[in-house]
């Protein structure tokens, strides 16, 4: 049986702790989860999220960089279909919230689209209980390299 194979069936039959055990071997699983969060069926798209979210234990910096694909597929400018992108983005904020804290600012953003809102709100309130003080440093952070294009200067009043 193919890794794709195992993981469709691991996600068929609910068997998380399998989910993870390949994910921590294979981080291509990842790519085969994503795909998975676009069946059909509620309950295998969240199982799915749910698998990426594990992913987190063994590789956030791959997590991270999915947070980022998934950002920019829920904006308009993709031309994407992401309305199951912020059932992803929840479940990662329910195993890492700290992983999301570099793309708050885009998500905050991104929970005024109403078809994206409901997922996002929910995840950027866990993350925002989970990290106090993290998220408002974040976000000033993050609008200082906005606003000055390299983020070490502070802002600067007119």
């Amino acid at each position: 049986m193919s890794t794709r194979e195992r993981v469709r069936d691991a996600i068929h039959g609910g068997r998380l702790d399998e989910v993870e055990e390949l994910v921590a071997a294979e981080p291509r699983c990842l790519r085969y989860l994503m795909a998975l969060t676009y069946e059909p069926e509620g309950e295998i798209r969240h199982t799915a999220a749910r698998g990426i979210a594990l992913a987190c234990r063994h590789h956030p910096d791959k997590i991270q960089e999915m947070v980022r694909r998934l950002v920019w597929a829920m904006n308009d400018e993709s031309g994407t279909h992401a309305v199951t992108a912020p059932d992803v983005v929840l479940a990662i904020a329910e195993e890492n919230p700290d992983l999301l804290l570099p793309m708050v600012p885009d998500l905050i953003r991104l929970a005024a689209d109403e078809s994206l809102s409901e997922g996002l709100t929910a995840a950027l309130s866990i993350v925002t209980q989970r990290c106090p003080g993290k998220v408002g440093k974040g976000l000033q952070e993050e609008l200082n390299k906005r606003i000055d294009g390299k983020g070490d200067m502070p802002c600067r009043r007119k």
